[in-house]
């Protein structure tokens, strides 16, 4: 069965009423300010490889997703576009997967996240030198 000419007209009419009111499309303005990431690498080149965390500066549990590209000695080791992770605090960072680098290995780490708006939250390129000492490089 088809929807009459009638239904259609109303749900077209709702979408547009929708978009001029701002329930679809862009944001207002009224939205939270955008939470920022401080990134933390741990590990030293050890058999369980190097830990690359992001904790967000609030308490508040929420959903982010995040793209990344890691390279280890210029060979990409893991890349995912659009991993969501759920529940994320400052006590419950996002994580990466760990990255098997031994020391004196370069990893460049390419990192999106966006929040659940769709906003751009942190993005950055690190590059630092695997080893006892982590040293940035870039």
């Amino acid at each position: 069965m088809r929807p009459g000419p009638a239904l259609t007209c109303l749900v077209g009419t709702v979408v547009v009423v929708a978009l001029v009111s701002g329930c679809l499309g862009e944001p207002d303005g009224s939205l939270p300010p955008p939470v920022e990431f401080i990134p933390e690498v741990t590990g030293g080149g050890t058999g369980d490889g190097l830990i690359i965390r992001y904790y967000p500066n609030t308490t508040e549990p929420a959903s982010y997703s995040v793209t990344f590209e890691i390279k280890v000695a210029g060979e990409v080791t893991d890349a995912v576009a659009g991993e969501s992770f759920s529940g994320i605090s400052a006590a419950h960072p996002i994580e990466l997967p760990p990255v098997p680098a031994g020391a004196g290995d370069e990893v460049r780490v390419q990192v999106t996240i966006f929040d659940e708006y769709g906003r751009i939250v942190h993005t950055e390129t690190t590059t630092f030198l695997a080893g006892e000492e982590l040293q940035v490089t870039t």
